[in-house]
């Protein structure tokens, strides 16, 4: 029980009463103090009992119109108050609480006002709910007065109802490596290679590439010769989403892009890391470098962040920036390489793995190389870091798998072909399917990188499709 500030003028004139009756030898100020102070005991007593009788009488109950929604999808809230009482009550007040991970348009929470004379009332608003994950609705406040205003009691109630958001539902995604659907669920990779567990799993010859920072220098000082520890993790990994989402992801149907596909992907890892309390992290890169990066950590605020920014993530069209030259993960403009577009795919592969071993030259045309070679170290080095891209830029893409390669401990590639999202597929599914074969030569490149592994990502359909051109009949299957 809280009193008002009524409460206080009270006893301060009851205090005035006594202090001038004793000056003034007025009996009857005293008298009167004596009164007020009576009353001032009586009302609490009822304020007491008033309150047990409403917490005994009293039914809040919560309700979601449905127990499973996607983000960015409303539902309808509803709350009720109402007190069981064959007479008058005293006045109260139901206000609910708004989960962190819903949002209401506008206006307040919503609130419940019972008077005296009210046995019952509701109230419903929309909510949007833009966190993905299993959430609770919290129990509402209920707030008692008295009719005089000098007592207020507060309490809160038993919680509401349970909801599962899960992410946008771009259709059925196929994820998987020629034309083979991936057999276990996105996101759920094995916990192994170079990091630094606690359970040692073998020693092995050093080989070019391997970080200093895992040579077993016993074992070299024994051997005479280099070599380094592989570990089996037995602790939580540090993930990392390397999120592209320049101009060349809006490809494809409205809500069916290249985005709309690895946005789902790059949900489902970060649902993964929220379950296992895996660190999380993100890194996102657009046509002028990089937008936002957080580096990995295991709190609720940061798995809520990376569920907004992936929600939130859009792939513009093409602007003048873009075609006039790349910029650099700051955002200025960096100039154009009279000589990058003369280099042949490996010249440009041995000169990531140079920039990797210790320079910061940027390369023109290559935000989302120059992005995370500019990254905090936290990111480079993450256990396991997941880009998802497409194949617009090859070139740039071999860059940025072997700088991410040389820092992190595993690498996982997710790909989406364009020739997958071409509105003129369907005319020359001929010449459909041997760009799918390079493509495919392509991740298989990338795939035979040691700790890299690299997926594509699509539309069911359109792979199909696709493949349904393959003399060799490839078997290939779909979630």
């Amino acid at each position: 029980m809280r009193v008002t500030r009524r409460f206080w003028l009270t006893l301060a004139a009851i205090g005035s009463l006594l202090v001038g009756g004793g000056l003034l030898d007025a009996p009857m100020l005293v008298v009167g103090a004596v009164g007020l102070a009576g009353w001032l005991l009586a009302m609490q007593l009822a304020f007491v009992r008033g309150v047990s009788r409403i917490k005994n009488e009293l039914t809040v109950s919560q309700s979601l119109d449905r127990p499973r929604v996607r983000t960015d999808v409303e539902t309808t809230y509803t709350l009720q108050a109402s007190v069981d009482a064959d007479s008058d009550h005293l006045p109260l007040s139901v206000e609910a609480t708004v989960p962190l991970a819903a949002r209401m348009e506008a206006g307040q929470s919503p609130r419940i006002d019972l008077d005296t004379s009210m046995q019952s009332s509701s109230v419903t608003v929309p909510l949007t709910w833009e966190t993905v994950g299993d959430h609770t609705v919290p129990g509402p406040t209920v707030t008692i007065t008295d009719g005089t205003g000098l007592f207020t009691q507060s309490f809160t109630t038993d919680a509401g109802p349970e909801i599962r958001v899960a992410s946008p539902s771009v259709g059925p995604v196929h994820v998987g490596q020629g034309g083979k659907q991936l057999l276990r669920g996105v996101g759920e990779h094995d916990a192994r290679g170079r990091t630094g567990g606690l359970s040692a799993e073998e020693i092995r010859k050093y080989v070019p590439g391997d970080a200093l920072k895992y040579v077993d220098w016993k074992a070299t000082a024994r051997l005479d010769e280099a070599h380094v520890r592989n570990y089996e993790a037995e602790s939580n990994r540090s993930v990392v989403l390397l999120l592209d989402h320049r101009h060349t992801m809006a490809d494809g149907p409205p809500g069916e892009t290249k985005l709309a596909h690895l946005k789902a992907v790059a949900a489902a890892f970060r649902q993964r890391a929220e379950t296992i309390r895996d660190p999380l992290g993100y890194l996102t890169v657009d046509d002028e470098g990089v937008t936002d990066s957080v580096v990995p950590v295991a709190r609720t605020e940061a798995y809520r962040s990376a569920q907004h920014r992936i929600n939130d993530l859009t792939a513009e069209a093409e602007t003048h920036a873009v075609a006039t030259g790349a910029a650099t993960w700051t955002g200025s403009m960096a100039h154009r390489d009279p000589t990058v577009e003369t280099r042949s795919p490996m010249e440009m592969t041995l000169l990531a793995y140079r920039d990797a071993a210790g320079s910061n030259r940027h390369l023109p045309n290559q935000p989302l190389y120059n992005g995370f070679q500019a990254a905090p170290l936290e990111i480079r080095s993450a256990d396991l870091l997941v880009i998802c891209t497409d194949d617009s830029n090859r070139t740039e893409l071999r860059n940025t798998v072997g700088l991410a390669r040389r820092n992190a401990t595993e690498v996982v590639v997710f790909i989406t072909p364009t020739v997958a999202f071409d509105p003129d597929l369907i005319t020359d599914l001929d010449a459909a399917y041997e760009r799918y074969r390079d493509f495919d030569q392509f991740r298989r490149e990338l795939n035979e990188i040691e700790s890299v592994t690299a997926y594509e990502v699509g539309s069911p359909d359109q792979i199909s499709a696709i493949l349904s051109r393959n003399p060799a009949n490839t078997e290939r299957g779909h979630v």
